[in-house]
């Protein structure tokens, strides 16, 4: 009888063993391209991928991180033109900017931050836009939101440059080598805390008039069109994997040192408290992380517009908002 009972076992084993490798045969590969390397604003994806959410789904998912001088726009274009299933993050103004004056087929299809994480870093008080002037450090990509709170004219009253410099792009602007400076909440506003030495201003875009979301999910329409059921699925597992790092931290950080080995965890963990602010929201508990203000959308378009950014306010075709049903 145990002869039998091993025999059986031994079948069944090879059996669902069998079945699994199919399963994972069956599995349809896909790309998230992230703006920047692997860190706690992009820490849904290894998540996702880690506790099998996507597999979950039917998807095999790689993830790629971003890096200087790497743009998600043209990486995502490419992976697209050769037929295949991806994604990228970027923010939506360069997404808006490339559809219009490229006449690139981007497609928005969730929304990360519901609200921008960027602040202002003044070594001077800011009442109002007009008192932004001289030298303003951003990086490169990130300029659109400065532009528009100056608006038309910006040119005339402010200069942006490259920001750079150690620790986290701050060095120039704590050597005041430049009055202003960019700063994300959950990287260099922490920073700025730790090493700044003199008393210094803090403010955000939405003080100023300009409120966009950030860290949106894009693709392309042809991918869309090729592969509509997987791209629901895949918003629906990313989202899964974001709402069980942000319940799950400690775990979630163990799983983000595995794809960047290199990083402060504890830092990353501070960082995704930050995160949440902007990630779960009125909106996102009412309906699901991902949610995409197209409210907030068009008056993005209509500012960047307005500071002679864009030449159309229009989102004809640009937004197909997918609900996660993660809330």
């Amino acid at each position: 009888m145990r002869k039998t009972a091993a025999f059986a076992g031994l079948a069944s084993g090879l059996l669902a063993w069998g079945l699994w490798g199919l399963a994972q045969g069956n599995l349809t590969k896909a790309t998230i391209i992230e703006s920047w390397f692997i860190h706690a604003e992009s820490i849904g994806d290894p998540v996702a991928v880690d506790k099998g959410f996507y597999k979950e789904v039917g998807l095999d998912v790689t993830v790629v991180p971003g890096g200087p001088g790497l743009s998600p726009i043209d990486r995502v274009m490419a992976e697209a033109k050769a037929g295949k299933l991806v994604l990228g993050i970027d923010y939506p103004y360069n997404l808006l900017e490339a559809r219009q004056k490229q006449k690139l087929p981007l497609v928005i299809v969730a929304a990360d931050f519901q609200e921008s994480a960027m602040r202002i870093l003044s070594w001077q008080p800011i009442a109002k836009p007009a008192d932004i002037k001289g030298t303003f450090a951003t990086w490169i990509g990130y300029d659109k939101p400065i532009k528009a709170v100056v608006g038309k004219g910006w040119e005339k009253q402010i200069q942006v440059v490259n920001q750079q410099g150690d620790p986290a792009t701050l060095g120039g602007w704590l050597a005041k080598q430049y009055p202003y400076a960019s700063a994300m909440i959950y990287n260099e506003v922490m920073v700025a805390q730790k090493q700044a030495k003199e008393k210094y201003y803090l403010y955000s875009y939405k003080e100023f008039g300009v409120d966009w979301p950030e860290n949106v999910l894009f693709t392309t329409e042809d991918v869309l069109k090729k592969y509509p059921g997987e791209v629901r699925k895949f918003v629906q597992a990313r989202y899964k994997g974001f709402r069980y790092a942000l319940d799950n931290p400690q775990e979630a950080g163990r799983i983000l040192a595995k794809y960047n080995p290199n990083l402060d965890i504890a830092f990353e963990l501070a960082g995704l408290e930050q995160i949440r602010k902007i990630m779960v929201t009125p909106d996102t508990q009412k309906n699901g992380l991902g949610y995409v203000n197209t409210a907030k959308l068009q008056k993005m378009a209509q500012q960047l517009q307005a500071a002679g950014l864009l030449d159309s306010a229009s989102l004809a075709g640009f937004v197909n908002a997918i609900p996660s049903g993660v809330k």
